[in-house]
């Protein structure tokens, strides 16, 4: 499980390598959080290109070179390119100590997986099922868009067509930390219900939890109940007294397993229309099956990506295998659209404990496609 951290953004130095689709859709989120995007890269899309003519981003036209992470709060690689996205990892992690930095889709080179985002400009809501499936994320992310008159992050930035400006919003940078044998700090007078919450989903994501030591500088985070004086730039902080004075803070969250849905609102209002979201969503999601589902098809990622060669296969492979609906041409809705849907297919096999079963499916059908290549 990873942990869902909102970051605050607001006029903090971020760095972008890369300038294709991918790392434009980064760009877009750190800017309607408030950052001050950099993007590197020899060649830009057209929206980046647009950013940077008129002054929103910078924009350094070349590769990456040693050096270009230093000083930044945040880095993100998104190159095609394995050892320049190695290379960034290591200089801005390992050299320069900066606790922020993915590398896209390589886990072991990130300190935080991107989320799938929707917002309608007030609430802010970010769905991961820790990197176990992505297709599930999307379709529910989907949902959203179609149910809550939300927009997605793929879709900002153009208007028929073409390049618009993007405006700081005011909203957090919503991320999933991988806190997976690293020490996290607890400093408290007494542990709250908020410090235990905060301390139960620490533990789930593997992270080493040490209360109120005398020296924390070597800590990837500081959760407190009082604000750090001169607070170290090796760490990043979560104060719960003063929480728009932290680096980050720890969401509303509906849970079930590792399908992790978590709520914000802008600049900390509306809290009556996220609290009324929140109790919406977490009777629609939590204990309804979406928890097994998601672990179900995680545990078969690994043979998934051994035997197809290509992302976009792979992709294909996991929207088909979750919409099929046995002797029927209908999509399965993942009990999205249809909270009473009883059709035969592998979510409501998983909803009623029917692994087994649901297993011997994903077998076959695997088989079959690699027959078909």
């Amino acid at each position: 499980m990873f942990y869902p951290a909102h970051i605050n953004l607001q006029n903090r130095k971020c760095l972008v390598v890369g300038g294709g689709t991918v790392a434009e859709r980064k760009v877009v989120a750190m800017l309607i959080s408030g950052g001050e995007v950099t993007v590197v890269s020899p060649d830009a899309t057209e929206l980046l290109v647009f950013l940077a003519d008129i002054g929103t981003i910078q924009w350094h036209k070349r590769q990456f070179k040693t050096g270009d992470t230093k000083g930044y709060f945040l880095v993100c690689a998104a190159t095609d390119f394995t050892t320049i996205n190695t290379a960034v990892y290591v200089e801005a992690h390992e050299k320069n100590n900066i606790r922020l930095v993915n590398v896209v889709d390589v886990i072991p080179q990130c300190t935080f997986a991107a989320a799938s985002v929707v917002t309608d400009g007030e609430l802010m809501i970010s769905i991961s099922t820790s990197g176990k499936s992505p297709a599930t994320s999307r379709r529910i992310r989907e949902h959203f868009e179609d149910t809550l008159n939300t927009s997605s992050l793929y879709t900002l930035g153009y208007e028929n067509g073409k390049p618009v400006p993007i405006e700081n919003q005011g909203l957090p940078y919503p991320v999933y930390l991988l806190l997976e044998n690293r020490k996290c700090v607890v400093l408290c007078e007494q542990e709250t219900s908020e410090i235990k919450r905060r301390v139960s989903l620490l533990q789930q994501c593997g992270a080493t939890v040490v209360y109120n030591p005398t020296n924390f500088e070597d800590a990837f985070f500081v959760i407190s109940d009082a604000s750090i004086r001169g607070a170290s730039d090796t760490f990043l902080q979560e104060s719960l007294d003063k929480p728009n004075s932290g680096d980050f803070v720890t969401p509303n969250l509906i849970l079930d397993k590792n399908l992790i849905i978590s709520i914000s609102s802008k600049n900390g209002t509306d809290i009556s229309k996220a609290k009324h979201l929140h109790e919406r969503l977490t009777h629609q999601f939590e204990n309804n099956g979406y928890g097994a589902f998601i672990n179900l098809l995680g545990a078969r990622r690994a043979e998934v990506l051994k035997a197809f060669p290509t992302s976009k296969m792979r992709a294909d492979f996991f929207e088909t295998l979750i919409g099929h609906v046995a002797d029927s041409p209908q999509k399965c809705c993942l009990r999205l659209t249809n909270t009473e849907c009883s059709a035969e297919c592998l979510f409501n096999w998983v909803r009623h404990g029917k692994i087994e079963h649901a297993n011997n499916f994903i077998s076959q059908f695997l088989s079959a496609q690699q027959t078909n290549l």
